[in-house]
């Protein structure tokens, strides 16, 4: 009976550390989205709104973690070019990927991910890692950090936009960073059209409600998780966020 008992005992144990410990992939959150304005001049990717309106924040959370050195960051945007069709000799516009490089969390890799004030190049998509996702794989753990910036215009600016940027900021609970003030400081800054907060396990899907994560925190995105179908599809002011989400900020 002994060893039956320590047997159960040691089952237990590993449970809980695959579920519950930092170390897993089951790690858990503080779990924000971010709606941003559909003034594109006000995007955080234009460079003079990232230095003045976004990056201290994100500052102020990322300088509360160590190393941070160990940020990786991934961008993808691309630039117009002219180039004529094969088919039909008549010239269109193509958009090339622009190689960035390996970007850190520093002046130098800002300046290369966002975009002049012109807007001639067109930005899709960033990723913030801390530590960088080949250590996260090295280590077998999630990121203490994991925030996403996304374009949620075409490279036409025909999409009927709600918002014009989606914003994505994961925390791990275990740091008891503070980060509440912090985004509602953001949210009032920018005037978001919404900031919402929620608890989440990164690689846990689930479904409260209207909402609905099919995959792990890396993959949200605004199509989909709102009864199934693009939150672009809906009337904003509509958007039931309540009680699944704890409303941070609203638009004024």
């Amino acid at each position: 009976m002994n060893l039956i008992k320590e047997l159960g005992n040691k089952f237990v144990n590993l449970y809980d550390n695959l579920t519950n410990s930092d170390s897993s992939w089951n790690r858990q959150y503080d779990f924000y989205l971010i709606f941003g304005q559909t003034d594109e001049n006000k995007s955080p990717w234009i460079a003079n709104n990232w230095k003045s309106d976004f990056q201290p924040y994100f500052d102020l959370l990322i300088k509360q973690t160590e190393n941070v050195k160990e940020i990786g960051i991934k961008a993808i945007k691309y630039k117009p070019e002219k180039r004529i069709s094969k088919k039909d000799n008549k010239e269109f516009i193509f958009h090339s990927d622009i190689k960035l490089g390996r970007l850190k969390w520093d002046e130098k890799s800002h300046d290369k991910w966002t975009i002049p004030n012109d807007l001639k190049e067109y930005f899709l998509n960033l990723e913030i890692w801390k530590p960088i996702w080949t250590i996260c794989d090295k280590r077998q753990t999630p990121p203490d950090i994991y925030i996403t910036i996304s374009n949620e215009r075409d490279f036409e600016n025909k999409r009927d936009l709600k918002f014009g940027y989606f914003i994505v900021v994961s925390i791990a609970k275990n740091l008891k960073i503070d980060s509440k003030p912090i985004l509602r400081e953001l949210s009032e800054k920018i005037n978001s059209k919404a900031t919402i907060f929620k608890t989440r396990r990164w690689n846990q899907p689930e479904k409260t409600g209207n909402w609905t994560f099919v995959n792990w925190i890396q993959h949200t995105f605004s199509n989909g998780i709102y009864k199934g179908s693009n939150l672009h599809s809906f009337d904003f002011n509509e958007l039931e966020f309540e009680p699944v989400w704890e409303v941070i900020y609203q638009q004024k």
